[in-house]
């Protein structure tokens, strides 16, 4: 109840500011959607994740920020979203315990996405334990041992993880429509004294993935539910592959594996294999994949390097196709997720413009794909660093931010969640679903 208060405020609150009016209504006679428009249920975006908006309003202290949560919510919708990716994060240290850490989602989930019609995909990282994986006597590719619960082949990590990602699953039930499982897990980034490009062995990232599945699937295992015919429903997703594969492979330190080969690899390990022969299926629904394009060739035009995407996904389905012949080629035709692809309007010689046109041939060629079921945008907004050699301009929209280590995530977003401004991309993620554009109150940006 107190949460249908507050949401209640919130929403008259900004309808009375005019926050509401930034788009207006069609006119009567409004012509139907251009032929260029794409289902609505492709389109996709990886948003500002609940767990940084916490206590960041001053009017709501330990609470979430109702305010720009609400408002992200509405500008989503507006720009004809259907689905959004959340990426559940959980800190050892500073931010209250996982049960308090899990439930800052529950405002979004719960009540902003439902409001806006926004179906939600949570991402189940490596951001659910606070130790990098690559932590040789801690991470995932520590020594492992027979676990109570989990089986053979589980190390403290992969317990955790495990704990963690079931105890979200079955909060929500759902109301979260999908579960990506890992995420660039052939190519983790440089960061705690590891220098970027190592792969985690797919012996391991297919174990982890095939025990949520059975736990999950299969309702065996600890968090059980009483009544687990939701969870047929729920689509659990590979996590996505980077298209630039592995330099290294961890703890086996394999040198150099393709993307292509990471999959193949994937489906024919152990746990993947065992899955099949009991099941006469493979522990997944949807392949996760990443096909950015500065990872693939730089500053190529537009056409080019969208087509050079599309041969991409040709080649990665065809590869596990004629891999898995012998046993289920079946198997190979699940739907692709493109659960990230984006453009920095800051890298190099790339603008504002090009994000968008960029965006408009993206959509536009995965919908003339009949294996893609969902592209999902990256980003809502800016992040750190706003300026410099490395600045990230990835958003639809930039929401005014400090950089202050003080703040979540290092930076201090406006607690209104208003947007300084809204990119080109905004305005053509709107054409490409079919709805109006007005310009009037939307100011464009060259960068």
């Amino acid at each position: 109840m107190i949460a249908q208060r507050i949401s209640a405020a919130v929403v008259a609150a900004l309808l009375f500011s005019g926050a509401l009016s930034f788009v207006a209504l069609p006119p009567a006679g409004a012509q139907p959607p251009p032929a260029t428009a794409v289902p609505r249920e492709m389109i996709g975006m990886v948003v500002r994740d609940p767990w940084y908006e916490f206590g960041t309003h001053p009017a709501y202290p330990n609470q979430p920020n109702y305010i720009a949560q609400e408002r992200m919510g509405q500008i989503l919708a507006e720009a004809g979203v259907r689905w959004v990716r959340v990426e559940f994060l959980v800190r050892d240290r500073g931010a209250g315990t996982v049960a308090e850490q899990i439930a800052r989602y529950d405002y979004f989930i719960n009540d902003v996405a439902p409001r806006y019609g926004l179906a939600v995909m949570g991402l189940l990282g490596f951001g659910l334990v606070d130790i990098d994986p690559r932590d040789p006597a801690y991470g995932l590719i520590a020594r492992t041992g027979t676990d109570p619960i989990y089986g053979g082949g589980v190390n403290p990590y992969m317990r955790l993880w495990l704990d963690r990602a079931l105890q979200i699953m079955n909060r929500y039930q759902g109301r979260v429509r999908a579960y990506e499982i890992l995420n660039e897990q052939n190519r983790l980034p440089t960061g705690q004294g590891f220098a970027g490009g190592e792969g985690i062995d797919p012996v391991l990232t297919g174990r982890l993935h095939t025990k949520l599945y059975r736990c999950f699937k299969r309702n065996e295992c600890d968090h059980r539910s009483d009544d687990p015919a939701w969870r047929a429903g729920v689509t659990l997703v590979i996590g996505g592959l980077h298209p630039r594969g592995s330099e290294v492979l961890l703890p086996s330190e394999r040198r150099l594996m393709s993307d292509r080969d990471y999959l193949v690899e994937l489906y024919t390990t152990e746990p993947f294999s065992s899955y099949f022969s009991a099941t006469g299926a493979y522990p997944a629904e949807a392949l996760g994949y990443h096909p950015y394009p500065a990872e693939i060739r730089l500053a190529a035009a537009v056409e080019e390097e969208v087509g050079r995407i599309d041969q991409r996904l040709d080649l990665l389905r065809l590869r596990l196709r004629q891999a898995l012949q012998a046993t289920s080629p079946a198997a190979a035709d699940i739907p692709l997720w493109i659960t990230e692809i984006g453009y920095n309007a800051a890298y190099l010689q790339q603008t504002s413009a090009g994000q968008a046109a960029f965006l408009r041939a993206v959509y536009r060629q995965m919908a003339a794909r009949p294996d893609v079921a969902v592209v999902f945008w990256f980003k809502y907004e800016d992040f750190p660093p706003l300026s410099g050699s490395d600045a990230q301009h990835w958003g639809i929209v930039r929401i005014p931010f400090i950089e202050d280590p003080r703040c979540p995530g290092g930076a201090c977003y406006d607690p209104g969640g208003e947007p300084a401004f809204r990119r080109g991309s905004y305005l053509a993620l709107r054409e490409l679903a079919g709805l109006p554009v007005e310009r009037r109150f939307m100011p464009l940006v060259g960068r």
